[in-house]
């Protein structure tokens, strides 16, 4: 295998924490086994290239600006705290939660070619890695909201029970992280969005799904400045408000699925109408998240409820 040697595992008990330990492009790394499904690690772009993908299974894992974690420990930004840094190298080599924003994995991880610069990379036995990043990323969130250390913030009041303000919040920054990454836009069936205009087409949805108690513009720009947007993404009320009226006659038919049927199992495709297929596909998003499924779910339970 080019670029990589296995090395003196160093007794099963250090197999047991840390994976198999290997020389990848002449420096040492660690790499998952039976007794470690997978490996959190900071390596060089050589490195990480250097990873067998018949074997394994690799994505870098992020901590972008806009939903870099604030914990309790040193803050920067773009970064992620110290310990929660530590948390997640802990976590993953006893083989149990893991946090963080993962990329999709794929045959070449593209990172830039500094021989010195580190990534944060997740390395799993392969196939593995798929099925649990998304696990991974709302472990992330969870975490983050609860080292906080001011006070949390009060109920919107804006969702209707049984939504909580908290894991809302996170379904929207993982909406966001999906389509936008670290950009200032978003490209959505093949135009690009800035972040005002993917989040009136996301409150146009959340209207249409009769999940919202209070619909004015308003109240949902202050929940997102507050408890979703970081600096450089905030807009103003003003300005979401502005970009609806001036998109009215396109959107108009949005939060009525009786005037307009679109089917969010399936992804949107191009209709000529640009806003109607980006509020098909962010719809077909949320429809399809994690917590919409549990809000399903919750509600064919209460169904049964005999009371």
């Amino acid at each position: 295998m080019k670029g990589i040697t296995i090395g003196p595992a160093g007794g099963h008990g250090l197999s047991r924490m840390q994976g198999t330990k290997v020389m990848l492009a002449g420096r040492t790394a660690f790499l998952p086994n039976d007794d470690v499904p997978f490996v959190f690690q900071r390596l060089t772009a050589g490195q990480i290239n250097a990873i067998p993908r018949d074997r394994f299974s690799v994505a870098l894992i992020e901590v972008p600006t806009r939903m870099g974690m604030a914990g309790p420990g040193k803050k920067g930004r773009g970064g992620m705290a110290v310990k929660g840094l530590q948390r997640m190298k802990d976590l993953s080599r006893s083989g149990g939660g893991i946090t963080g924003f993962v990329r999709a994995p794929s045959v070449t991880v593209k990172v830039e070619e500094d021989g010195t610069k580190l990534h944060n990379t997740l390395i799993s036995l392969a196939k593995q890695i798929s099925e649990t990043a998304d696990s991974f990323y709302d472990k992330t969130l969870v975490l983050s909201r609860n080292q906080r250390t001011d006070p949390p913030e009060p109920d919107s009041g804006i969702f209707y029970s049984p939504i909580d303000d908290g894991s809302m919040s996170d379904c929207i920054k993982k909406a966001i992280a999906h389509f936008f990454g670290e950009k200032d836009t978003c490209k959505i069936v093949g135009k690009e969005y800035k972040p005002v205009a993917f989040c009136l087409l996301m409150h146009d949805y959340f209207i249409r799904m009769h999940i919202m108690k209070n619909t004015t513009r308003t109240p949902f720009c202050d929940y997102l400045q507050k408890r979703v947007l970081k600096d450089e993404m905030k807009f103003t009320s003003r300005t979401f408000t502005g970009y609806a009226q001036d998109h009215k006659d396109a959107i108009q038919d949005f939060t009525d699925s009786g005037k307009l049927k679109i089917n969010f199992n399936v992804h949107a495709e191009p209709s000529g109408k640009p806003l109607q297929d980006a509020f098909h596909e962010i719809g077909y998003y949320f429809h399809n998240s994690g917590y919409f499924k549990r809000l399903r779910e919750m509600r064919d339970n209460m169904k049964g409820f005999m009371i």
